[in-house]
């Protein structure tokens, strides 16, 4: 296969070179596996496909080397990288056909691995046209890869990988067994992090529910994500009302009424009523069946059904919300009442928007931009979308707090600017005006930074993922005790919180000067890795240097080439003598400075 001269793999002229790569071919078909050359429309989406494809596969350490017609010919350095990115991308392509009211886009891939030459800006080797034969054995939506692409791959999360058979062919001599490469979703549509394991709450005094995800009864995967979709929409509707109580969604969505009795979801999360549905879908159209249920009594408060178009999506979650406001007896002011985020014209801008604030989730440098790609992709569908903007704010903040980007000042400002173009676009985006925050909490200006989680949580009361952000916030701006009411109202919100809602909580003991309750509380996280710091200098400031020396190592272990001087820069303390304090106890844990 000849390779593109446009693409990052190139060879000198007249030169050969030879190495060890796992070789991708993947096909873009429509939804009935047939090509329809002469159908515009099915050019536009292709060709569409194939860009989100480009633009994705640098990102995880990919090049392609040819493009003929519906045909891609890629080449990474290891399995490990091949199969991630063919998990992802087949994700992708399923999870937008699901906001697409078009036919949908499908992948068949096959992986090989084994030993290439470059000749010529040609990419020539038995595991080529070996990769081939998988990728023509393959189904819509199917990833098949061989032995060696599974040895080589054993320790990626996320996959699962099943025999498939054997097919015998002159190119896999010795390989003959295939297998099928499919992600698992152990987590139920949660986002991917390391989530605390609640104790059953205290009930809420207040009004409260629980928005379960819609059970998918249309008997297409792909429509799992609209699910989750619809069902985060509805939160965010809710959230708005101060006088209820609206539980996170990576808390409701761990529940479904299909396995747990309504009793339980109220046991788990202090909740007096449960929102639960299904979905149903043939091509444009939904059908939407949800209601109201009183946990303590099993009884259905309210019930209703609805036939919509995908376009027409937007005003049902508003009339559902309205509605189970109106059952719960909320009171809603008139201020409540106005404040609507604006919604693109275009579904697949929002879906974009929703696939990527989950890939954020996974804190990795290769997710973060892979989620920057398709917030990059929504804005250009809806320019004035806010939430495209917002998000794509966090991910450059992200750049520059773990040093992703080559020049972090220029991520920060960059996401700074994005933010308020955020809050242009919508004045009642809560994210937005999150974001501004975010971004000028780390240029050190506090109280413009609090001024924007303030207008945020006016907006959105019941967002713990903003209010725990707000409250790290208080924390570097000198206001420690409000900080911990605010993340043990989070943690109220949200049940099973996250790791960083810990970490938070941590800081703002630090700050406090409660050593014991740090170490307590960073013990508490599942995976402590962020907190190794906080726990070496509050061991160091007890005197238990045994402790901090070991936690010290295991800092140097997670981040080699960690330095005290260059990390000071990082925390935005708004009193040097704080940080004077943390810094000086990183030391005398050992840290190097």
């Amino acid at each position: 296969m000849r390779m593109e001269s446009a693409e990052p793999i190139k060879s000198q002229s007249t030169t050969s070179s030879r190495r060890l790569a796992a070789v991708m071919c993947a096909n873009i078909i429509d939804h009935s596996g047939r090509s329809k050359p002469g159908d515009v429309g099915n050019i536009d989406r292709t060709a569409n496909s194939i860009d989100l494809f480009k633009s994705l596969i640098g990102d995880y350490g990919g090049a392609i080397a040819n493009v003929s017609d519906r045909r891609i010919l890629a080449l990474f350095d290891s399995a490990e990288a091949a199969l991630r990115f063919s998990v992802q991308v087949q994700k992708e392509f399923r999870d937008q056909a699901a906001w697409s009211e078009d036919s949908p886009t499908q992948l068949r891939i096959g992986l090989n691995l084994g030993e290439v030459v470059i000749h010529d800006d040609e990419v020539l080797g038995h595991c080529v046209p070996a990769a081939e034969m998988l990728l023509d054995a393959a189904e819509p939506n199917m990833t098949l890869v061989t032995a060696a692409i599974r040895r080589g791959a054993r320790e990626v999360a996320g996959v699962t990988v099943r025999p498939f058979g054997q097919l015998g062919s002159k190119d896999i001599s010795e390989q003959t067994e295939i297998f099928v490469v499919e992600a698992s979703d152990e987590n139920g549509g949660v986002p991917v992090g390391v989530v605390h394991e609640a104790t059953p709450p205290e009930p809420f005094r207040n009004p409260s529910v629980a928005v379960l995800a819609l059970a998918n009864l249309s008997g297409d995967p792909s429509n799992d994500h609209l699910c989750n979709g619809i069902a985060e929409d509805i939160i965010d509707n809710l959230s708005r009302f101060r006088s209820l109580m609206v539980i996170a969604r990576n808390s409701a969505f761990r529940f479904n009424l299909n396995s747990q009795s309504a009793h339980d979801v109220q046991r788990r999360l202090g909740v007096r009523y449960i929102l639960g549905g299904s979905l149903r879908r043939a091509d444009r159209r939904l059908r939407i069946a949800v209601e109201l249920i009183d946990a303590e009594t099993a009884g259905v408060l309210w019930s209703d059904r609805f036939s919509v178009t995908i376009d027409e999506l937007f005003d049902v979650q508003d009339e559902i919300a309205g509605a189970v406001a109106a059952r719960l007896s909320v009171q809603i002011d008139m201020v409540e009442q106005r404040q609507r985020s604006y919604y693109p014209r275009d579904m697949r801008a929002h879906g974009l928007v929703l696939r990527g604030q989950h890939l954020i989730l996974q804190f990795n440098k290769v997710s973060n931009l892979h989620a920057r790609r398709l917030f990059e992709e929504a804005s250009e569908l809806a320019p004035d979308y806010s939430r495209a903007h917002s998000s794509m704010s966090r991910t450059h903040n992200l750049d520059w707090r773990y040093s992703w980007s080559a020049a972090p000042l220029d991520s920060l400002q960059l996401a700074l600017n994005l933010a308020r173009r955020s809050t242009e676009l919508d004045r009642f985006d809560a994210r937005g005006f999150a974001e501004v925050g975010y971004a000028l909490l780390y240029k050190r200006r506090h109280l413009e930074s609090l001024a924007g989680y303030a207008k945020a949580i006016a907006l959105n009361p019941n967002d713990s993922d903003i209010i725990a952000e707000y409250a790290d916030a208080l924390v570097y701006a000198g206001q420690p005790a409000k900080s911990v009411e605010l993340l043990e109202k989070a943690m109220r919100l949200n049940p099973y919180y996250p790791d960083w809602y810990l970490w938070y909580l941590a800081g703002a003991y630090n700050h406090l000067g409660r050593p014991g309750d740090v170490i307590s509380t960073v013990q508490r996280m599942r995976n402590p890795a962020e907190g190794r710091r906080l726990l070496a200098a509050n061991f160091a400031l007890l005197g238990m240097m045994k402790e901090a020396s070991a936690e010290a190592a295991e800092v140097l272990r997670l981040h080699p080439g960690f330095s005290v001087s260059e990390w000071r820069q990082r925390p935005p303390y708004r009193d040097d003598k704080l940080l004077d304090r943390y810094v000086d106890a990183l030391r005398r844990a050992g840290l190097p400075d």
